[in-house]
């Protein structure tokens, strides 16, 4: 990420002393991404843009040159000479001007199209980098999180996205061809100096300008961080599903007054280096370029007064002079677009870069026999923690998921049940120890094709805004047939639910379709548990559910595992539980607390034992009755 003190405090003259290269490297990164306009599109905006700068200067000369025709056309008459010249001059002048005009729309259809083919590149590529990789932590990183926010909300604003910036450089050609031509009239028109200062105020500006740009964007990108918390104030008040705790709770003004913070911390500050930015050196190179442009026009005009050039010559360098320093001033159709969308282009890029280094470490690359496990999954001294200075989720955990049975871990908030759902699914990889299955290290193996044999329903699994086909449908790694679908949807108990819906398998699981309709919490974990079913009878050996029942009440919880345990009988299951009353009929029952296990067997076994899975078992069976304990909850 930028650094903000050294963004802050870098003057105008500091980016042209010491930003050179950074700007260049950004340009010629921009640059390479051209080609993927496509060669037909580029090639024609290109061409248009070098005409559109030539159209211009052509109608100053035709439009210099009626004007020094008047005189000797009115003296000499309607059907002389001189009049016929002026028409023609008159003709050539209204048809560049036609042709410019025309232009117009040709120029902004062919920016456009060469933007969104760019940016459907620049797209394709984040989603390559967002899931390069098989594990999830580059995507919880502050960092990569940072340069992501900022890149996409570039990317979808059409003005500040990358195509936009690659759009704007192409622009630029028709400017700076018009300036060049125009200076080089003034220096065949009159003298080769007059032309070369003309140039050099034109450019004064323009670079001055650019660089006050290049400063102002750079202190933009520095609040990322601030900017991103911004946003997200942003969306809870836009957010239908927050809109529900900030009517009950009367969130609105405080989310209200957060937000305006959070803007106020991230915009107060750029403005303030914007005025230091661009007005003290402002006033510096417009000096400049008015006395080279004020004392080449004053030059003209008393070469004129002498007879030294004609009236008509003095015109054209007039008119070329104002078309050249036309360069200097905003370019509505390339500055903010070419600024915004390089840092744009640098973000994404950098956040390609960061996902690529966690991906780097990533090892394996060997195929999974179809048939694993058939003996066991183990995990054997594993430890693991989110970050490098927070205490172990997992502290040297020792666990046994035997082939083909089924094992309920269970234990209290925090004790670490949905991390190591996280690690047997390979989103994290341990900090030290290791996880087998038959024996092999399961990081020797190819990440994706290892996810590929765990079929998992999380606690916070996603709602697809999608039809109950797709929804059920995307556990198959191919588009699985209806009674595929069905069957799945049978066995997890969701069939007759769907059967309701308004268009079936079809229905669109969203109110925010027109088409679609609304489930509750439990319908849509039986929706996602058919997902999982699916994923097993197309080619998953190791089925995992974490919390598949929280949002069943306690009977319907009881009726799905009994039916859940007689359908996978015969798969390797993992399942994980804060009721402990749920799971008695699993194979093996594991109890965590502390990132390890501290207890493990049957429901009887347990029971028997006395320890900590018989005390919480009785502390959730008190609830139900009028003489429940109060110092302490089993609940997870």
């Amino acid at each position: 990420m930028i650094d903000q003190d050294d963004a802050v405090g870098r003057s105008v003259w500091t980016e042209f002393t010491r930003g050179m290269r950074g700007r260049w490297r950004q340009r010629r990164d921009m640059l390479r991404l051209l080609p993927s306009a496509g060669a037909v599109v580029l090639g024609c905006a290109v061409g248009v843009q070098l005409v559109a700068g030539l159209l211009p200067v052509g109608f100053v000369l035709a439009t210099s040159w009626v004007i020094a025709d008047v005189p000797s056309a009115v003296a000499a008459g309607i059907d002389s000479a001189e009049w016929r010249r002026l028409r023609d001059h008159l003709v050539a002048a209204a048809a560049l001007f036609f042709a410019i005009q025309l232009l117009l729309p040709v120029q902004a259809f062919l920016g456009v199209l060469l933007r969104r083919r760019i940016d459907d590149r620049i797209r394709d590529r984040l989603m390559s980098d967002s899931f390069r990789g098989s594990g999830i932590a580059a995507l919880e990183d502050p960092e990569i999180l940072d340069q992501a926010a900022d890149g996409l909300t570039m990317l979808r604003t059409d003005n500040w996205s990358p195509g936009a910036a690659c759009a704007g450089f192409v622009a630029l050609l028709s400017r700076y061809l018009q300036t060049v031509a125009a200076a080089a009239v003034i220096g065949v028109v009159y003298a080769w100096w007059a032309g070369a200062a003309v140039l050099a105020a034109g450019l004064t500006i323009r670079f001055g300008y650019r660089l006050g740009l290049s400063v102002f964007g750079r202190i933009f990108m520095s609040h990322q961080r601030v900017r991103r918390r911004r946003f997200y104030f942003r969306d809870l008040l836009f957010t239908a599903g927050a809109a529900k705790e900030i009517r009950v709770f009367g969130l609105l003004d405080w989310i209200g007054s957060r937000y305006a913070d959070a803007f106020m911390q991230s915009s107060v500050p750029v403005w303030r280096q914007r005025r230091r930015i661009f007005y003290g050196p402002y006033v510096l190179y417009t000096s400049a370029a008015l006395l080279l442009l004020g004392g080449s026009l004053a030059a003209a005009a008393g070469a004129t007064a002498r007879g030294t050039i004609t009236l008509g010559s003095f015109m054209i360098v007039m008119q070329a002079a104002l078309s050249s320093i036309r360069i200097g001033g905003f370019i509505a159709e390339s500055d903010v677009q070419t600024e915004y969308g390089m840092n744009a282009e640098t973000a994404l890029r950098r956040f390609g870069q960061l996902t690529a280094e966690a991906a780097a470490v990533e090892r394996g690359g060997a195929a999974v026999p179809d048939d694993l496990p058939t003996r066991e999954i183990r995990f054997e001294q594993v430890t693991f923690r989110y970050a490098p200075d927070s205490p172990p989720v997992l502290d040297r955990l020792d666990l046994t998921i035997p082939a083909g049975a089924s094992l309920a871990v269970v234990g209290l908030n925090g004790a670490g049940k949905t991390t190591l759902v996280k690690l047997l699914a390979r989103l994290y990889e341990p900090e030290s120890g290791r996880i087998t299955a038959d024996g092999v290290d399961i990081r020797t193996f190819d990440a994706v094709a290892w996810q590929r044999k765990v079929a998992a329903i999380f606690q916070d699994f996603v709602h697809f805004e999608l039809s109950v086909r797709d929804n059920v449908g995307f556990g198959a790694a191919g588009r699985p047939d209806d009674a595929v679908v069905e069957d799945a949807l049978r066995r997890a108990g969701a069939l007759d639910l769907v059967a309701a819906l308004p268009a079936g398998l079809d229905t669109r699981l969203s109110r925010q379709y027109a088409d679609g309709t609304e489930l509750s919490g439990g319908q849509w974990q039986r929706i996602a548990i058919a997902r999982a079913l699916i994923a097993v009878h197309d080619r998953a050996r190791v089925l995992v559910l974490d919390e598949p029942t929280a949002a069943l009440d306690a009977r319907a919880e009881v009726a799905f595992f009994e039916r859940f345990l007689d359908l996978t009988r015969g798969v390797t299951s993992l399942v994980i539980s804060h009721r402990f009353s749920t799971v008695r009929r699993a194979d093996r029952i594991a109890v965590l607390e502390h990132g390890r296990v501290v207890e493990s067997g049957t429901h009887a076994e347990l029971l028997a034992l006395g320890g900590r899975y018989a005390q919480l078992f009785t502390l959730q069976a008190a609830r139900f009755t009028d003489d429940a304990p109060e110092e302490e909850t089993a609940d997870a």
